[in-house]
């Protein structure tokens, strides 16, 4: 069993509804390491993050963050992210406030079991 260092999300920035920014490839799980949210506006900007399982849909019963508010120029690690685990096509999905104005890194590991 191999585990890779991968890069989750090179920097997208979140829109206005929920839209998938990293989805665990087929015969894949993979683990997150690092998740950052980093606010590019002049002004507080709220971000919703959820971790769903393959053939589900963000909803309450896998949100990680809720509607956390991100000060101007601020970066915010998303701690709840941190060490869990994606089995093959489950994904990352989030979404801001405000179109354009929070962007996600996020990196990790995948294992092919």
């Amino acid at each position: 069993m191999q585990r890779l260092p991968v890069r989750l999300v090179d920097g997208s920035q979140l829109t206005g509804s929920a839209a998938t920014y990293y989805t665990s490839p087929a015969n894949t799980i993979t683990t997150i390491a690092a998740c950052t949210l980093t606010n590019t506006t002049a002004g507080a900007v709220t971000a919703t993050m959820h971790l769903v399982v393959s053939g589900g849909a963000a909803s309450a019963s896998n949100m990680i963050l809720s509607a956390r508010t991100i000060a101007a120029g601020e970066s915010y690690n998303v701690g709840a992210a941190l060490g869990q685990s994606l089995a093959a096509g489950g994904f990352i999905s989030a979404l801001a406030g405000s179109s354009t104005s929070i962007t996600l890194v996020a990196s990790g590991y995948a294992t092919n079991p």
